[in-house]
Order: structure tokens, then sequence, then C-alpha cells
């Protein structure tokens, strides 16, 4: 019995360490510790905005005009597309904007993401690369903002901030935002001392020299890329002020292939990073293990806490703890079903949202294990 009680807790110990406990202590650890000062320089220097797309033939226009847009000399900027196979009319668009200066590197074999930038970086002709995606799009002064970051020698990489909208006839992007904020939280501290944890696809940037080639099946490259940044001695660091904006999916549902797609690679990460929970790597390998690592780890341990809780059901505290996991998987099933027609109580849909994060985690990991998870993507439809 002791044995399952202490199982039970340090599970229950784990989930509420990474989720609400780590969250504070970096807040608080934010206020005493003296912060790392990173300095901005006021001049622009040449950029190589890198977008990777797929059958985009739907937004790759606007994508296009939106980078024209940006308030940045245009004689600074190189804009590249690169199609990783498109069948679509996606490339068929891009090229009637190279008399503006797009660049379109038509790849005819689909090899995946990663193996798509491996190729094209190098082709970049300015030292600082900024990543995006296609269904994004910049703030005016987005481009402006990031790079001003790069005025300190220390920055190898650093991390705009991605706000999501809601699409019509959708409501997740309430619950994208929700949790978001929550992770912008942690984001700002952890950029705040150069120990930024992975990066959003939508906007990030880094010094072209540091750009290591990933493994041709890596899933989660936007990840990889400024760990390994990180690995190497630079500051990987997060400012919110260089804004890019993407339409959430309709339904939660939606973005199912997507998460599980992601928990896949994020196991594939762990073990290609390990060396960063060396404890001798200090805060970094603290943040590594507490935000990311123990969340990834999650499912395993709620399986864990609601089994180890069946056992000990004689005692009015487990009793308790059960019922109360029972009424939030129940709000949880009861979320799925208003969110698939589109209605959503906030309660209920944020419930939802946790466990099928975690589920998509879980289903992650079988892939993973299984080595099923291609590197290409398919695109979430918005």
């Amino acid at each position: 019995m002791i044995f399952l009680k202490f199982i039970f807790w340090t599970c229950l110990f784990l989930v509420g360490y990474s989720y609400v406990l780590y969250p504070i202590l970096l807040v608080v650890f934010d206020k005493v510790w003296i912060r790392k000062r990173f300095e901005k320089s006021e001049e622009l220097p040449g950029i190589s905005i890198v977008i990777a797309a797929y059958n985009e033939e739907k937004v790759i226009k606007s994508r296009l005009e939106n980078c024209l847009k940006v308030d940045y000399p245009m004689d600074k900027l190189e804009i590249i597309i690169a199609s990783d196979g498109s069948d679509d009319r996606t490339c068929e668009i891009v090229r009637k904007y190279s008399d503006k200066g797009i660049v379109l590197y038509d790849y005819k074999e689909r090899r995946g993401k990663v193996n798509v930038l491996n190729e094209t970086v190098p082709k970049a002709k300015n030292d600082i690369i900024v990543f995006s995606d296609a269904n994004t799009m910049f703030a005016h002064d987005a481009l402006t903002k990031i790079v001003q970051n790069f005025g300190d020698d220390r920055v190898g990489c650093v991390c705009g901030g991605l706000h999501f909208v809601n699409p019509k006839n959708g409501n997740t992007g309430d619950l994208e935002g929700f949790y978001w904020r929550y992770e912008t939280v942690m984001k700002i501290v952890e950029g705040r001392h150069g120990f930024l944890l992975g990066c959003n696809g939508a906007i990030y940037a880094i010094r072209k020299e540091l750009y290591e080639k990933c493994e041709e099946d890596t899933i989660i490259e936007d990840f990889v890329l400024p760990m390994r940044i990180l690995q190497k001695g630079r500051a990987v660091i997060y400012d919110p002020s260089a804004v890019a904006i993407e339409e959430s999916a309709a339904k939660i549902i939606e973005e199912k292939h997507r998460r599980i797609r992601i928990g896949a690679g994020d196991f594939q990460a762990l073990f290609r990073l390990l060396p960063m929970l060396n404890p001798m790597r200090g805060l970094s390998a603290i943040a590594f293990l507490s935000h990311k690592v123990l969340r990834w780890f999650a499912p395993f341990f709620l399986i864990l806490i609601f089994i180890f809780n069946l056992f000990l059901l004689k005692e009015k505290l487990y009793l308790m703890f059960y019922a109360a996991q029972c009424f939030f998987y129940m709000s949880s099933i009861i979320g799925q079903l208003f969110n698939r027609f589109g209605i959503n109580l906030k309660g209920f849909s944020l419930c939802y949202y946790f466990v099928s994060m975690n589920v998509a985690l879980f289903w992650g990991f079988i892939r993973y294990l299984k080595g099923s998870q291609s590197a290409a993507w398919k695109r979430t439809e918005r």
C-alpha cells in the first residue's frame, strides 16, 4: 500500500510541478536573480526570409504580399519560398512574383520540411535567416524588431511572438490564445536569461553561421535547431514585440494530426538532446527537464495516477481524488462534444484542450516507438 501511495503522489507531484509549480518558481526566480542584459542595435542587417511550403495555393499569394509590405528596406531583404514537392498551384503563383525579387526553389520530390531547409539555408545570401510558415502573417515591424536583438554577439537565435486569431465559425483561437498566454509567461522569463527552449515555426531568426543541418528524419526542426544553438553556448531569446499572426484551426479535433506529429517529434528530440539534461548546464538543464521533458511524460503520469488511485479508494482522501478525476475527464468529453458543434463553454473546453494535448503526446510516443512518423508534414486546414 505504501508503494501504491508513493507512485500516486510522485506522479501527481510531477504533473503539478511541471504545469503549476515550475511556472511559479520561474517567475520568483526572475524577480530575485540578476537578469542578463542583451544589447539591441538600430542597424538593420541583410536578412533572408525562408518559408518552406507544401500545397499552399490558398494562402501563398497573401503571404507574399505580406512579406513585400513589411517595414524593412527591400534592398536588405531576400524572400525565399522553398516548395517541398507541391503539386498544386503554389509554385505557379510564386513565379508571378519573380519580378519583385521573390526567390523560388521548386524541389520536385517531397522530402519533408527539414530536408528542404537543409538544402535551402546554405543558398540564402544574408547572414540572418528568418524562418516562417506560409499561413503566417508578419506585423509590419516584426522583422525590424526581431533583428535588432542580434546587436548582441551572444545571441544566436531569437523567437518572435505568435498571436492566434479565430477563423470564421471557429472558437479554438480563444483556447490556443489562453494556452499561449500561459506559455508566454515562461517564454518571457526563459528568454530574458537566454535559455528559451525551442521556437515557434511562425517567426524565429538565427545567425546563418550557426545553422546546423538536422538529421533527415527530424520532425520538429523549430525545436531541435534552437536547442542545438543553445547547446553551443549561444543565447536563445524571446521577443514578443516581433509579432506574427496565425489563424487557429476551426475545431480542436482538426489539430489532432499536427499535435500527434509534434508529440512524436518531442520524444525524438528528447533522445537527440539528452546532453542538454546534464546538470552541469545549470539553469537550461533545469528548464528543459521542468518545462519540456516532464510535460512530455505527463500522459503516462496521468494514467498511473488514475490506475493507482483505484487501489486506494478505501480511504476518503483518495476517493475524493478519484471523484475529481472522473469529473475532470467527463468535463473533457462534454467539451469535446460541444467543440464538434462549434460551441465554446470555456471550463469544459479547457479540460478537453488539456486532455487532447496529452492524448496526442501519448499517440506521438507510440508513433515514435514504431518509427511511423514521417518528417513530411500535412498542413492543417484553416
